[in-house]
């Protein structure tokens, strides 16, 4: 556990991160979100200590992150940057290995790891183990540096844009392999995005922030029905706007048995109430009817990605 108490970063008289309290719990993916300037990062960075609090107390599973020696809280959290920062001049196994050559594993134990988080990340240790950085993809190379910062196996995994570099396709794989990693692992992640929809897919709880401020922290589904300021409603995008037919699934399309049940949904219903109505009744799907007729059915995950999706 995360425990964020009243946490503030001044730079020469500017605040940057402004009286901060959150916790994170243990084994769940947070994502920090909000615009450049908001402060995300360096509320991020405070966890691991790349940046000192000017005032207030972070402590992990109950102890202030004060008392345990910098370079030991470090080799305890994974840190994964956009664009990877592999070292060119090392193979593969040799970025993975970093750390845990650091802590003195010995090389059986390192060699076995190695392979572990490459297999974990559907790369061929055969194939892959001896290759230079130059010598993969940008998608890989995003792999290779998140095994890198969980290789030591740490408890708590730092994510500054982890994504941002890569192109759409390779974008979503990256965020589909990250989910089943931290589901088989039990990483706790803190997360730092400044795309809504990428933190709605991703996260258990949302942080948005603005201006150092923390505006809301919630998990996504009441984030995306219950806005708490204007700000944190354009993030999410405007949702009184009425379904577009191309999100609904045909009326003869299998769903889940049983799912699209229950009182219809019109066609014209706005996107927040659409998806208020999902979550209140406990279901999955809703049949929609246009003039009475039934047209399609709307599913919870299409209000979320709908929602999420700019204008």
């Amino acid at each position: 556990m995360i425990e964020i108490e009243d946490i503030v970063k001044s730079y020469n008289g500017t605040t940057v991160v402004d009286h901060i309290s959150l916790t994170i719990p243990p084994r769940t993916m947070s994502v920090i979100v909000g615009t450049s300037g908001s402060g995300k990062t360096t509320l991020m960075r405070m966890i691991n200590r790349l940046v000192e609090p000017t005032a207030g107390t972070i402590r992990i599973d109950g102890e202030d992150i004060r008392d345990v020696p910098t370079h030991e809280l470090r080799r305890r959290i994974g840190y994964a940057i956009q664009g990877h920062g592999l070292f060119p001049h090392w193979t593969v196994a040799q970025n993975i290995a970093t750390v845990p050559k650091l802590l003195g594993w010995e090389k059986s134990k390192i060699e076995a790891r190695v392979d572990e988080l490459l297999g974990l990340f559907q790369l061929d240790p055969v194939q892959f183990r001896h290759r230079m950085p130059h010598e993969l993809s940008g998608g890989q190379q995003q792999r290779i540096g998140v095994a890198r910062a969980l290789a030591a196996g740490p408890n708590i995994l730092l994510m500054d844009e982890p994504f941002g570099a890569l192109d759409p396709l390779i974008r979503a794989k990256a965020q589909e392999d990250l989910l089943a990693i931290q589901r088989k692992l039990g990483t706790t992640i803190v997360l730092v995005t400044h795309d809504m929809e990428e933190a709605i897919h991703l996260g258990d709880r949302i942080a948005v922030m603005d201006k150092g401020k923390l505006l809301q922290y919630a998990e996504p589904a009441e984030i995306i029905v219950n806005p708490a300021t204007p700000f944190v409603a354009d993030l999410i995008g405007t949702s009184d706007r009425p379904f577009r037919l191309l999100s609904l699934t045909r009326v003869g399309d299998h769903v889940e048995p049983g799912t699209a049940t229950g009182s219809p949904i019109a066609a014209d219903a706005s996107l927040r109430d659409a998806y208020s109505d999902l979550l209140w009744s406990g279901r999955t799907a809703a049949p929609v009817t246009r003039d009475g007729q039934a047209i399609g059915i709307i599913t919870l995950a299409a209000c979320a990605r709908m929602a999420a999706r700019p204008q």
